[in-house]
């Protein structure tokens, strides 16, 4: 059994989130954000690149699009087969277990919202001036069917574009567990992203119906590819990456060392899937009591170009290094 108790006071997480937006790049792009009914809309010089969604239909709040920066079509899929209950950009969990709850699921069936929900209470633009971003939102994660009020979290994501070629999110997830809880293994967890199908890498030996997907390529921090490669690794970040409307683009996920279980092996798949997860490859379930308090960062990178000219490693130590 695994447990785990961090505790790290909120002053503390505002000033690490405040110094998050470093001066890397020197080619600013214009910033704002705007809401509306369900949605804050992300803005970079008068165009949308991205939308956090939090209608109560949703199993959880999610972004989506993340439109590249060159082709202004998003890198992300919200609602595609196969697996539809991936949604472009968002953090979710499966195999919740309480005292009254056998599985607590947060991320699929996406219409079956009873048995589990990530609920957004407080969806807040806290800063738009035009350099940066920083949406703020408070979530209770509850199970409907029983009533089980599981865990909560506060989250802060700040967005700018340092560059034409660049677009930056950090995102910063403070986690309150609410009642004693044991995660069971599985690849259905945490923070992750579903790239569209062009991006993908495809995936041919599923048959027929996965081959054509994607001109794709995973790629992580120590070079390794593709899902044979990256799967049930440990790296610092993961890239993927392929032709959209023309043009190179993708998106770097990129884990923070100072998040709980660092590294997080990863659970990429070749049909366009990325997460850093600490849940999906251990056999045993991880154990945590009611009052501990979890923090977990990462950077993601939203690119045109090729990734080595992104230098995704700089943009890790600059991360790490806030």
């Amino acid at each position: 059994m695994k447990f785990i108790k961090i505790s790290i006071t909120l002053s503390v997480l505002v000033t690490l989130l405040f110094s998050a937006c470093s001066d890397r790049g020197n080619e600013s792009q214009n910033v704002k954000a705007v809401m509306e009914d369900d949605r804050i809309v992300i803005l970079i010089n008068d165009e949308e690149f991205s939308s956090y969604l939090f209608g109560e239909e949703h199993k959880y709040p999610f972004f989506y699009p993340l439109n590249g920066p060159v082709s202004g079509r998003s890198v992300t899929a919200w609602d595609q087969e196969p697996y539809p209950h991936h949604s472009s950009l968002y953090i979710s969990l499966d195999w919740v277990r309480s005292e009254n709850v056998e599985r607590g699921n947060y991320w699929q069936p996406r219409h079956e919202l009873d048995t589990g929900q990530v609920m957004s209470r407080n969806p807040q633009i806290i800063e738009s001036n035009g350099k940066k971003v920083i949406l703020q939102d408070e979530t209770d994660w509850i199970v409907p069917s029983s009533g089980s009020h599981q865990l909560r979290d506060i989250r802060t994501v700040t967005i700018w574009a340092p560059s034409p070629s660049i677009r930056l999110m950090d995102f910063l997830f403070e986690f309150e567990i609410l009642k004693d809880l044991s995660i069971g293994p599985t690849g259905h967890s945490f923070f992750s992203a579903r790239m569209r199908p062009e991006l993908a890498v495809g995936d041919p030996d599923r048959g027929p119906d996965w081959a054509h997907l994607g001109t794709g390529t995973i790629i992580d921090s120590y070079g390794n590819r593709n899902e044979e490669g990256t799967r049930e690794q440990d790296a610092d970040w993961c890239a993927y990456y392929g032709e959209n409307n023309g043009v190179i683009e993708g998106v770097a996920i990129i884990q923070h060392s100072y998040n709980p279980y660092y590294p997080a092996p990863w659970f990429n798949r070749d049909y366009g899937f990325m997460s850093p997860t600490p849940f999906a490859f251990d056999d045993d379930p991880i154990e945590l009591q009611a009052g501990t308090t979890l923090t977990f960062r990462y950077r993601t990178v939203i690119f045109s170009g090729d990734p080595e000219e992104i230098e995704i490693d700089a943009w890790r130590e600059d991360f790490v290094a806030q």
